[in-house]
């Protein structure tokens, strides 16, 4: 049982780095709207609890889609973070320069 649980902190360890990251390199990208298509927390077979939430952004009348992953430990905080965004709902996201399709959510 223990070994189960170290391998899911571990999981949520790496995933928290890896966003770390990512949202420091976008930091000095410019800030665009994107718009929330769904958002959900589904229970984890194995492994932590992540939270999507899909939203979609227009560059020079051109659709990008992209999913925003936040991992947690707890399935009830995912729920709860993953309830918060609502269809149609606008958030600002980083966009990186002179790669509209890839994007990162502010944070």
């Amino acid at each position: 049982m223990g070994g189960w649980f170290a391998d899911i902190f571990v999981e949520y360890l790496f995933r928290v780095f890896v966003r770390a990251v990512r949202l420091l390199r976008s930091r000095g990208w410019p800030v665009v709207v994107g718009t929330v298509l769904s958002a959900d927390c589904p229970h984890a077979s194995y492994g932590c609890t992540v939270a999507s939430v899909y939203y979609e952004y227009l560059v020079a009348d051109e659709k990008y889609g992209a999913a925003y992953e936040k991992p947690f430990i707890s399935h009830d905080s995912g729920v709860e973070f993953a309830a918060q965004f609502v269809k149609g709902m606008d958030f600002r996201i980083h966009l990186k320069p002179d790669e509209p399709s890839t994007s990162v959510p502010c944070d």
